[in-house]
This record gives structure tokens, sequence and C-alpha cells, in this order.
């Protein structure tokens, strides 16, 4: 998954991540033993905490980060150089279907965060990002 080297990969979770959203990382355990794996773990590791991004559990092969939700510490790797930020004009693009981007969204309007309904709720919700397309309708059956 990081194998590019500026992470791009890991900026698309970070766009489709909510502000408080978890990453889980697994790696097989045969990895363990490969000679990359110390290697791999340190760039994912760099680019994780590039991003701000916290380390709230590992272990063996697994690993659990949470998206932050003060963009305070993205603001200041954006203003060091080394983050990119997306323009603000980005934030209006759906989530599917738009070319990667070498750069993280701020979410600088906490107003437009929307909070995820109960699970009840949920089978009948539409996030603001459908409207774009119309409300779509799923039955299940």
């Amino acid at each position: 998954m990081i194998c590019f080297p500026d992470g791009i990969l890991l900026k698309e979770v970070d766009r489709l991540l909510r502000p408080n959203g978890y990453f889980v990382y697994s790696a097989p355990p045969a990895y363990r033993k490969d000679k990359d794996f110390p290697v791999i773990w340190e760039k994912l590791v760099n680019i994780t905490t590039t991003m701000c991004w916290k380390l709230i559990a590992k272990h063996v092969q697994t690993a659990i980060w949470v998206k932050p939700e003060d963009e305070s510490c993205r603001q200041k790797k954006a203003d060091m150089k080394l983050l990119n930020i997306c323009e603000s004009n980005d934030n209006v693009s759906p989530s599917w279907k738009i070319p990667l981007m070498n750069c993280v969204k701020l979410n600088k309007d906490k107003s437009n965060i929307q909070k995820l309904p109960s699970r009840s709720d949920r089978l009948s919700f539409y996030f603001k990002s459908l409207e774009m397309i119309g409300q779509l309708h799923f039955s299940i059956s």
C-alpha cells in the first residue's frame, strides 16, 4: 500500500477518513521476517507522523492510527513544507471517481463535518456529498 514514495495512497485514505477516524494497518506475519519490513514500517511511520496521525495501538504486525480532529499540527507541517495542503476548492469534490492527489485536506469549517447518525437511522440517511448527484435509493432485501 505504501509503495509510492510520496505516500499518495495513505493521503487518499486520509481524504476519506473523518476527523477522529481510525486507520488499521495489518500485514501477514510472514512479512515480519522480510528484510524490507523495517524499511516499509519506517516509511509508514514517517508518512503517518507527517500527516499528524496518532499511533494508538501496535501489536505484532497490526497498528492502529487515529486521524486528528485538531488541524494545528497539519498546518504547522504545511508551514514547514513537510505536507501539501489541498486547495480549498478541492473540498467540493465527491469522494469517488477523482484522481489521487498528493495533498491532505484541512477541515477548517467544523460546521461542515457531519456526525454519523445512530445505527438505525443510517439505513435512510444521505450525506450532503450525495446531494450533488441526487438522492440514491437503496432497498434492503
